[in-house]
């Protein structure tokens, strides 16, 4: 392929990913407007409730590291086209077919199995393809379609459910383009051929200190986000006095901000490094979490949202995996697509466990409020995971460094 081909197709690869991800993640955001009217709708406890996503998750998570494996076995685009296809079907179910809280959790389930292969296929095929230097500012391009997504899902279910007074509608509508993009996959992107060489085993993937540290990291600070992510609409309608539309929209905010912070800060973890930047994040990051519960005007709930979207999840992300993708680089190239599902696979257990936890801190404290405070607890953990990951990036000359297993050099 010649140079002028291949950056063409670099860029058609970053922006169906990008597309890609936010039409993941308006599916799955479009749920949390509707949890209150659901929960409603079949008498559900706030444990219940909160039980509704974690089944979501339950099943994405669970697929991460089987997609990882299968990718890296049979090729990438294989496993994506056919679960984004599955995660379509699983939509459009919910929209035609939910009729009780178990058929609910059945579909759900659905659209998580075929959801959960997204990440590993995805950004699998992405560290294959774009160059080293450049890692961090193609993830966060593809990283922003989550907040792209998550203000879709967000700002679109209240006003589709008001429209049509079901709350089935908006998982109807989005269940169109949700299978539509699988067929775009099919035609865009090239698969990547398992590579040759010697196979990694998984177990040499869970015994490397820096990514099992980076993994660690990432479930303190997803555990932050799905809760103000999944709570956030419930707790600004219940205890903030918002309307529906109003609190998609205040939660939202989050993924409005991050979206040029995001793209300024994946640039520059590649050209100065991805340990100076995690470090400062991570604490801001917890600091905004438990402020969001704190918060009792709206403009200061504003303000803070505007803050956690600057320097949260959603920001640190590109940071995260693309430093995953410089470990696996240096070490096990092979082994790309199962390091990037064992990346996700461990943040996303956090999205089964923030909101049953945050369920049953309602139902006993008869509040959110305490949820919000052990999310930011949690995240402020993660600094201290982060504290002991080595750098891949020297600071000095601004070059990747290239870790193997008993010493750092320069590549």
């Amino acid at each position: 392929m010649e140079k002028g081909d291949e950056r063409s197709y670099i860029y058609k690869v970053i922006a169906a990913f990008c597309i890609g991800w936010a039409i993941i993640y308006a599916d799955r955001t479009a749920l949390y407007p509707m949890l209150k009217i659901i929960g409603e709708d079949f008498n559900l406890t706030g444990s219940q409730t909160g039980a509704i996503t974690s089944a979501y998750f339950l099943f994405y998570v669970a697929m991460q590291i089987p997609a990882g494996i299968w990718g890296d076995k049979y090729g990438l685009k294989r496993i994506l086209v056919v679960m984004y296809l599955l995660a379509g079907i699983g939509m459009l179910l919910m929209g035609l077919k939910a009729t009780s809280y178990v058929t609910l959790l059945i579909f759900i389930a659905l659209h998580g199995i075929g959801a959960g292969a997204y990440y590993p296929a995805a950004f699998g095929t992405t560290l294959n393809t774009v160059p080293p230097e450049t890692k961090g500012i193609s993830t966060a391009v593809i990283n922003s379609g989550m907040s792209l997504g998550l203000v879709l899902g967000l700002a679109s279910a209240g006003p589709i459910y008001n429209y049509f007074q079901d709350w089935k509608m908006p998982f109807l509508v989005l269940a169109v383009p949700t299978i539509l993009m699988a067929f775009v996959y099919q035609i865009v992107i090239k698969d990547i051929r398992p590579s040759q060489g010697e196979k990694v085993p998984f177990s040499a993937i869970i015994k490397d200190k820096n990514l099992m540290l980076i993994n660690c990291a990432i479930f303190c600070s997803l555990y932050g986000f799905w809760t103000v992510v999944t709570w956030g609409p419930t707790f600004f309608q219940a205890e903030r006095g918002m309307g529906l539309t109003l609190s998609g929209i205040f939660t939202a905010i989050v993924s409005v901000t991050a979206i040029p912070a995001a793209l300024t800060i994946g640039r520059i973890s590649d050209c100065y490094g991805r340990k100076k930047l995690s470090l400062i994040l991570l604490p801001l990051a917890a600091a905004c979490v438990f402020a969001t519960g704190y918060a009792t005007s709206l403009t200061f709930l504003v303000i803070v949202l505007i803050c956690y979207g600057l320097v949260g999840k959603l920001t640190w992300d590109p940071i995260a995996i693309s430093w995953v993708g410089d470990h696996v680089s240096a070490t096990k190239p092979q082994a790309m697509g199962t390091a990037t599902a064992l990346f996700n696979f461990s943040g996303m257990l956090s999205s089964i466990a923030a909101p049953v936890i945050s369920g049953w801190l309602k139902d006993i404290t008869g509040s959110l409020q305490t949820a919000f405070y052990l999310g930011g607890v949690i995240v402020l953990l993660g600094t201290l995971f982060i504290a002991f990951v080595d750098e891949t990036v020297n600071v000095s000359s601004n070059k990747t460094v290239n870790i193997s297993t008993n010493n750092a050099e320069l590549k």
